[in-house]
C-alpha cells in the first residue's frame, strides 16, 4: 500500500484514513552565498599586467572590480577581460562610475558559472593606463544562469568625509552586494554601523561586500580622510535558487475521510491511477481518494525549497480535517528513507525550521498529520534540500 494512504483506525466496518500531509515550501528560500576569497592585485599598468588569484571553483561567480585614477580621459573603459581557462566576463550592467574632478573611473565585471582552475585575469582597457587597481572576489552559491540582480552608480559626488556608495535595491532575499568607491583622498574603513565588510583599501579606495538577508535597498558607507570628491559603483547578484518550483497542488491539505474496509485496496489503486477516480460515492470517502491521487501526482514533481542560511524552512497548508492535533516532520539522508523525526514535540502550526543541518549534505523531508487520538498519517510526498557549502 502506498505510504500516502494509510488506514490508521477502524470503527466497525469503517476504516478512517488520514491522508499524508502534502506540504509546500512557501516563501523564497535560497542557497546561502559564501565568499570564497577576495584578492587585491597591486596597482599596475594595463595592458601588459595580469592579476593572479587562488584557483576558482566550479559553478561559482567571479567579480572583478577595477579603478584608474588621474585619467586623462575618463571615457576609458575595459575593451575585454579574459582568464586562463576561458571563463566569459561581462560588465555588470551599467556599473561604470566617474569622478570627473578626480579623473577617476571604476567599474565591475563578472563571470558566472565558472570553470574550475582560473588563476589569472587579463584586462585590456580601451586606452593604456599606468595606475590601475584590480580586486577579484569569488562567491559560491550564486545563481548560475542569470545572477545579476541590479546595478547602480554615483558620479562626481561632492566632497564628503563619510561618503556613501551607490544604493542598489535587491529583488531577491539573499543577494551578495558589492560596492566600490573611488575617493579623492583615502578611505580609512567602513563607517560605524554600516553592515558592509570592507575587503580592500587598494589605492586608498573602498572595495566592500555584503550578503543580504532580505530584499531592499543597500548602500555601503565609508570614512574618508581628508574629505574629497568621490564616485561609486554597486552591483548585486542573486543566490542560486532552491530545488524545484512551486506546485499548483500546494493548496491541498491532508483530510480525514471514511472508506469501507473492503474498498481500501480499490481506493489505493484509484489513487495510483489504475482506474479513474471521479465518482463521489460514500461522501467524503472518494473525496479523500481524489486528494490522495493529487498528493501522489504532486510527489512525482518537485516542490519549492528554500534555504535560510544553513537551515531549511518548511511551510505547509493546514489540514481541513477535524480534530487535527498537529504535525511531524521527518528527515532522511537517502531518498525514500529511512526517515527520522526532527521535531522534538508535535508542531501545532504550519511551519518548521530545521537548523540541525550540515553544509554540503542533501536531506529528504516528509510530513505527517496527527489527530487528537494520536493517529498519524502516512508520509507526504518527499521534498529535497541540498545544503550549500560555505
Amino acid at each position: 500500500m502506498d505510504k500516502a494512504f494509510e488506514v490508521n483506525r477502524r470503527t466497525g466496518s469503517r476504516a478512517y484514513a488520514l491522508v499524508g500531509a502534502l506540504f509546500c515550501l512557501s516563501s523564497a528560500a535560497w542557497a546561502q552565498i559564501g565568499l570564497v576569497h577576495v584578492t587585491s592585485c597591486p596597482a599596475a599598468a594595463y595592458p601588459g599586467t595580469t592579476c593572479t588569484f587562488p584557483a576558482s571553483g566550479t559553478g561559482n561567480l567571479l567579480v572583478v572590480g577595477w579603478q584608474i585614477g588621474g585619467a586623462a580621459n575618463t571615457a576609458t573603459t575595459i575593451s575585454s577581460m579574459t582568464d586562463n581557462v576561458g571563463n566569459s566576463y561581462v560588465e555588470a550592467g551599467a556599473a561604470k562610475s566617474i569622478d570627473s574632478s578626480g579623473g577617476s573611473v571604476s567599474d565591475l565585471w563578472y563571470a558566472k558559472n565558472t570553470v574550475a582552475g582560473a588563476t589569472t585575469i587579463t584586462l585590456t582597457p580601451s586606452a593604456s593606463v599606468t595606475n590601475a587597481g584590480v580586486v577579484v572576489w569569488e562567491f559560491s552559491g550564486v545563481n548560475q544562469s542569470a545572477p545579476l540582480d541590479g546595478a547602480a552608480v554615483l558620479n562626481s559626488q561632492a566632497a564628503n568625509a563619510t561618503p556613501t556608495g551607490a544604493t542598489v535595491t535587491t529583488t531577491a532575499s539573499a543577494d551578495v552586494v558589492i560596492s566600490l568607491i573611488t575617493v579623492a583622498n583615502n578611505v580609512t574603513g567602513i563607517a560605524s554601523g554600516n553592515a558592509f565588510t570592507n575587503d580592500s583599501l587598494l589605492k586608498g579606495n573602498g572595495w566592500a561586500h555584503l550578503i543580504s538577508s532580505s530584499a531592499g535597498p543597500y548602500a555601503a558607507q565609508w570614512n574618508q580622510s581628508p574629505s574629497g570628491t568621490f564616485a561609486s559603483s554597486t552591483v548585486s547578484f542573486k543566490a542560486a535558487a532552491g530545488v524545484g518550483t512551486p506546485l499548483n497542488a500546494c493548496d491541498l491539505a491532508p483530510t480525514f475521510g471514511t472508506i469501507d474496509s473492503s474498498d481500501v485496496t480499490a481506493a489505493v489503486n484509484m489513487a495510483l491511477g489504475a482506474q479513474p477516480c471521479t465518482a463521489n460515492v460514500e461522501g467524503a470517502a472518494k473525496c479523500t481518494v481524489v486528494t490522495v491521487q493529487r498528493v501522489i501526482d504532486a510527489s512525482l514533481g518537485q516542490v519549492c525549497v528554500t534555504y535560510n542560511g544553513h537551515g531549511v524552512t518548511l511551510n505547509w497548508v493546514a489540514s481541513t480535517s477535524q480534530n487535527i492535533a498537529g504535525y511531524n516532520i521527518y528527515r532522511g539522508t537517502v531518498s525514500g528513507g529511512p526517515y527520522t523525526k526532527v521535531n522534538p514535540s508535535l508542531i501545532s502550526g504550519t511551519s518548521f525550521s530545521d537548523s540541525s543541518v550540515a553544509a554540503g549534505l542533501t536531506y529528504y523531508y516528509v510530513a505527517t498529520a496527527v489527530d487528537i487520538s494520536g493517529n498519524e498519517s502516512g508520509y507526504s510526498n518527499q521534498t529535497v534540500a541540498t545544503i550549500p557549502t560555505p
